[in-house]
Parts: C-alpha cells; sequence; structure tokens
C-alpha cells in the first residue's frame, strides 16, 4: 500500500535526517486521505463502506488501480503546485 511505503521513507528520512522526504510522506498521506474522501477510492475501499451502509457497489462507485494512482498523482500534483506558490 502507499501507506506502507510512506511510512518506511518517512522512517528512512528521519534517520538520515532528510526532512524533505519526511515532508513528502507527509503531504502524499494527507493527499490519499483526502483523494478518498473526495469519493475516489478503489473497487475494496468502496465495496467496505457501501456494505456497511447495505448498499450494492456499481462501477459508478469505484476506480481502477491504475485510475486510481492517476488520481492521486493528479491531486499530489496540484498540492505540491500550491505548496510551491506558498512558499
Amino acid at each position: 500500500s502507499i501507506f506502507a511505503w510512506t511510512k518506511g521513507l518517512a522512517h528512512r528520512g528521519k534517520i538520515d535526517k532528510n526532512e524533505e522526504l519526511v515532508k513528502f510522506c507527509e503531504i502524499l498521506e494527507k493527499v490519499c486521505v483526502a483523494t478518498i474522501e473526495s469519493g475516489s477510492m478503489t473497487k475494496d475501499l468502496a465495496t467496505t463502506i457501501k456494505k456497511s451502509k447495505d448498499e450494492m457497489v456499481t462501477e459508478n462507485d469505484y476506480l481502477t488501480t491504475f485510475e486510481f494512482l492517476d488520481k492521486i498523482a493528479q491531486n499530489l500534483k496540484a498540492c505540491m503546485m500550491s505548496s510551491k506558490k506558498n512558499l
């Protein structure tokens, strides 16, 4: 999962005193959560959410893995561009 990688990379960043890497990992995690909260998610997450509401999952409820990763990349790029403007 993305979080497994970000946690590992953030730990490496702390060991190496690489604050930019640690910050990038924090931003990526926030972008992932925001993307899912906005309704863009994979089938496994959509199924879990719909099941808790006793609703059926349709193809409109989820993205493929590659579509989801593209959405994460799009949102991360926008977040990084926004962060640079605020510096």
